[in-house]
Order: structure tokens, then C-alpha cells, then sequence
């Protein structure tokens, strides 16, 4: 009778196992072995740990087993690995009583339904993807952008997110000149280009034939969301080869960002339509749903554009404003940085630093800054006892190599010494992080450079921070200067913060000296250094040597 019984459970296409209370093997059928590619001895009166291993045992089997043995059912479907392939199993345990008193043993069936899991697979796949391009379709886009909508109002921070409407203007002409064949195949390599273009957290969809949808997922500012557009919009035009024709998609993308444009994902979607339809009349490659905004922002790809050209074509030049003592004697100078564009004159830092600063080109920039600025003065100081400070951004200040930078530029300018020049850093941006902040000025001050603290008093910064902060002169932002000709009470809190300052030890240099009455009052306070238009505008290098040579003291 055993034997009838062996027979039937070995010849059963399931998987059955009895588990003793001990996890210990001591019934497996031959299908089980098979599945497992063990032998029959090497899973008989072993323990499930031992045939699994340790991890899988505790993470995925052990659970079920205990609820078994106390005396529950357990049904479920998981994955299991046998051999190299994964495989979908529909597991159940029963608890089974050997002498009809406790549960002494977990008997298993395992049924393999891996064709199943194939099956539903697919059919999830077919229910949220485009089955022409493979992307997610519109049932995917409405589930997205609630998840991530609702992701982006929980957080007053990060909480951008931009709906880039793509439509494929041409696809239908194309499709009815060379079939619908090529066109199917140009639209899905489309879907491709695009998600080629896109980071790993960004969605791609396909929305009603030849419309696609692409969801940036967060983005630091409204001006990301037209960079991605110029550079998908110039990978989707991007001529195709098909024999000897070369086939052109058009396209018109229309942007709309959350939260600035909309509170939900229908009016999201429905103004980035919008924008599209605008882009296509205006003969535009993308636009923004505002189109102030849209105008603001291709003149400032514009500028990144010219920015980049003008940097390698040497349109930048540096320009230097006095720096006078008392007497109006010239100590120094701060060298600003100018763009002198080829058609439209000067153009200001205003305009261009912001945009140097988000692109990264800031950092090469202020490496030409440091070399220009310290060969320039290399050959000044030969004839006049002057220095030159340098404004660094943030970024710049940041640049784990600026220590090497400087040393190399002051190596390449004759080895000139340290003492001459000087670097400018902002407040807020040593509020912002101290205690990197604190090390770089060290670094420097280690190499014999004076550190000054530019726009003082702007940064809300407290008398702990003024009293560690390693500095050797801080520069009076011009907002404590411009009205102190005019209200006593304005005098009155500039006098108090040049006490505290100097009651620390610091130099002081007051910027922005408009007027002679200004000039005054900050000579009665006996602050050692001024700057500012009422003494010179900032100058061309010819000019200010022209200056120099004349050894005339400031106002002229």
C-alpha cells in the first residue's frame, strides 16, 4: 500500500514535500528533485535551510512554515529561483498530524504556474504600454503624474515638476509617402531618441498616435525645462536614413510646470497643449505655456549659447576699479569681469554671471580670471605697490582645486608674490557652510593671501560668526552707504558697525562712494579704505595704468 502511495506522489507533476516540526525533509517527490536538480540523498533528511540556504530559508520559507505548523493553512504565489531561471509558484501549506494529535509536519504542494505569470505579465505590459513604441501610454501617464503631483505638494522644496507635450507634426505625410511601416518604425525610434535624452527618474509616453508626453520628474528651475525641450527637440529632427532618402520628423513641444502654472495634471497637461498649439503658429521649436516666460527663457539660452562662444572667442576682459586710501592715493584694485560682445557693446555681469554660475562654465571662467588677474599684476608691481582682489562665486570658492589654481597662476606670473593679490568672497556663502568655508580661507591665508568678506552686513550673519570668522578685511556693502549723507540714523549704524568691526581685529573697506559727502563722513570714521564711482567706474586695464602713471590722487 506504501508503495501505491510512493508511486502516486512521485508521478504527480506538483511538488510535494513533508517538513517535519525540525525543518527537516522527510518526504520529496521525484518532480520536487528534478525542479531542483538535487538528488534524492541530498535533500532526504536534510534541512531546508541546507537544500535553500540560510538567506532564502529565512527570508522567503520560514514564516510560512512556523504559521503551518501552529496549526494555520497558507496559500500564496511568489518567485523561486531553481537553477539559473525564476519561476512563478503557487505554494500551499497544510498542517499535518501524524497520530492525529498536534500538528507534527508541514505537508507542501508547490504548483508551477510560470506560464501564467508570463501570461499576466504580458497582458499588465499590453495595459499600461503603447505595444506600437513600447512606452507608457495614457492610463500610465494619469497614474504617474498622481503619484508624482502629489509627491511634489507635500515638499515646499524640490517641488518643480515640468509636462513637455510633444507632437509630430509631418508623421502622417511621411507615413502616406513611404507607408505606414516606416512611420510606425520612426515613431517608436522617436520614443527612443527621447528616452535617451532623459534621466533615469524621467517618464516618456505615448499619447494619441503620433503625440508624446515627456514628465521631468524634479527640476532645480523653470530654464531646465527648456534645455531638455532644445535638446530633445534637436534629437527628434535629426534627419533619418531610409535608401536614398533622407527623412525629417517636424515637431512643436509645448512646456507647462507644476506648481507654477497649475495645481492638477489636467490643467498640467491641457496648458502644455496649449503651449504646443502656440509653438506650431509661432513656427517655434518648443514654448512655455506663459509666454513672458517663454520669451525670457530663450533669451537666456540665447545668452548661454553666445556665453560659451564669446569665453573661447576671448570677448571677455577684465576691467579694474581703484581701491584709495584716505587721501584718495590708488592702494589696489578689484578686477570685475566684462563681456564685451561683438554686436551689442558691453553686456553686464547682471546679465551673464547667473547664467555662467548655472551652467558650470563660472568655474573656467574663474580660472581665466585668476591667470589674466595675476599676469596683468605681475607686471604692475614691478613699477607700483599695488594689490588686486578677485570676486570669487560661490561655485568658484567651492572648487576643491582652487588652492592648486592659485599657486599655479601665481607660479606661471613670475612667481609673484602672494601678498599682492587678494580674493573676495561673499558672506552668505560662509554662512551657508562655515566650516568649509573656515578651511578654504585657511588654505589660502596659508599661502600668504589676504581674504576679504565682500557685501558685509547683507548676510544676517551674527557677532559669533564675525568674531571666529578668519578674514582679514570685510568690505561694507554700499547699501549701509547710500543714504548716510541724508538720515542721521543711517550714520548712526554705520559708525556702530565699524566699531564692532574693528573691535575684532578687522580691516574695513567701504564700497560703493557715490558723493563727496559720503566720502567724508567715512574718512571721519576712520575706515582705511574706499571704493566706489565717486572716485573712478570701473576701468580697462590701458586706462587704469594710465592712472597709475599719473600718480594723481582720487576724485580727479
Amino acid at each position: 500500500m506504501a508503495d501505491k502511495y510512493k508511486y502516486i506522489v512521485d508521478t504527480s507533476k506538483d511538488f510535494i514535500t513533508l517538513i517535519n516540526r525540525n525543518y527537516i525533509y522527510e518526504v520529496v517527490n521525484s518532480s520536487y528533485e528534478r525542479m531542483i536538480h538535487k538528488p534524492h540523498d541530498e535533500i532526504m533528511n536534510h534541512s531546508v535551510s541546507h537544500v535553500w540556504g540560510e538567506e532564502t530559508f529565512r527570508n522567503k520559507i520560514k514564516s510560512y512554515l512556523d504559521k503551518c505548523l501552529s496549526g494555520q493553512e497558507v496559500h500564496y504565489i511568489d518567485t523561486f529561483k531553481f537553477g539559473l531561471e525564476n519561476r512563478y509558484m503557487h505554494v500551499s501549506y497544510y498542517p499535518y498530524r501524524e497520530n492525529g494529535d498536534g500538528v507534527t509536519h508541514a505537508l507542501v504542494f508547490t504548483h508551477d504556474i510560470t506560464k501564467l505569470g508570463k501570461i499576466e505579465s504580458r497582458l499588465i505590459n499590453y495595459e499600461f504600454r503603447d505595444p506600437l513604441t513600447g512606452l507608457f501610454n495614457r492610463k500610465s501617464l494619469d497614474i504617474i503624474l498622481d503619484m508624482e503631483l502629489e509627491k511634489a505638494k507635500r515638499t515646499e522644496t524640490d517641488n518643480l515638476r515640468a509636462l513637455l507635450f510633444i507632437d509630430i507634426l509631418n508623421y502622417k505625410e511621411i507615413s502616406k509617402k513611404f507607408g505606414y511601416e516606416i512611420g510606425n518604425i520612426l515613431l517608436e525610434n522617436t520614443g527612443l531618441r527621447i528616452k535617451e535624452g532623459l534621466r533615469d527618474s524621467d517618464f516618456t509616453f505615448s499619447y494619441v498616435n503620433s503625440e508624446l508626453v515627456v514628465f521631468l520628474t524634479v527640476i532645480a528651475s523653470r530654464i531646465d525645462a527648456a534645455r531638455v525641450a532644445e535638446k530633445l527637440y534637436n534629437s527628434i529632427t535629426y534627419p533619418y536614413q531610409h535608401q536614398q532618402y533622407s527623412i525629417k520628423l517636424k515637431a512643436a513641444i509645448g512646456i507647462a510646470v507644476f506648481p507654477d502654472d497649475c495645481n492638477g495634471k489636467n490643467e498640467l497637461l491641457k496648458k502644455a497643449v496649449s503651449a504646443s498649439e502656440e509653438a506650431v503658429r509661432a513656427g517655434r521649436s518648443f514654448m512655455y505655456y506663459d509666454s513672458r516666460l517663454h520669451t525670457e527663457s530663450i533669451k537666456r539660452l540665447n545668452i548661454e549659447a553666445e556665453l560659451t562662444a564669446a569665453f573661447h572667442n576671448q570677448e571677455l576682459e577684465l576691467y579694474y576699479q581703484p581701491i584709495v586710501g584716505c587721501r584718495g592715493n590708488i592702494l589696489g584694485a578689484e578686477a570685475l569681469i566684462r563681456w564685451n560682445h561683438k554686436s551689442k557693446g558691453l553686456v553686464s555681469p547682471i546679465e551673464f554671471i547667473p547664467v555662467a554660475e548655472d551652467t558650470g562654465l563660472i568655474e573656467e571662467i574663474g580660472k581665466w580670471v585668476i591667470f589674466s588677474a595675476s599676469r596683468q599684476l605681475a607686471e604692475w608691481v614691478t613699477q607700483y605697490d599695488i594689490y588686486v582682489s578677485l570676486n570669487l562665486c560661490a561655485r568658484e570658492f567651492s572648487n576643491e582645486e582652487l588652492v592648486e589654481i592659485t599657486k599655479n597662476a601665481l607660479q606661471q606670473a613670475d612667481n609673484l608674490n602672494p601678498a599682492h593679490l587678494k580674493l573676495e568672497i561673499t558672506e552668505s556663502e560662509g554662512i551657508r557652510h562655515p566650516e568649509k568655508f573656515i578651511k578654504r580661507i585657511e588654505m589660502l591665508k596659508n599661502m600668504g593671501i589676504e581674504i576679504y568678506i565682500d557685501d558685509f552686513g547683507t548676510g544676517q550673519s551674527s557677532l559669533e560668526y564675525l568674531k571666529n570668522i578668519p578674514a582679514d578685511v570685510l568690505k561694507i556693502d554700499k547699501i549701509f552707504i547710500d543714504n548716510i549723507h541724508k538720515n542721521n540714523s543711517d550714520r548712526e549704524f554705520l559708525e556702530a558697525m565699524v566699531s564692532l568691526v574693528k573691535t575684532r581685529g578687522k580691516k574695513i573697506i567701504t564700497e560703493g562712494i557715490s558723493c563727496s559727502e559720503q566720502a567724508d563722513i567715512v574718512k571721519s570714521l576712520d575706515c582705511e579704505r574706499m571704493q566706489g564711482f565717486y572716485f573712478s567706474r570701473p576701468l580697462p586695464a590701458v586706462e587704469f595704468e594710465a592712472l597709475l602713471k599719473s600718480d594723481m590722487n582720487l576724485p580727479l
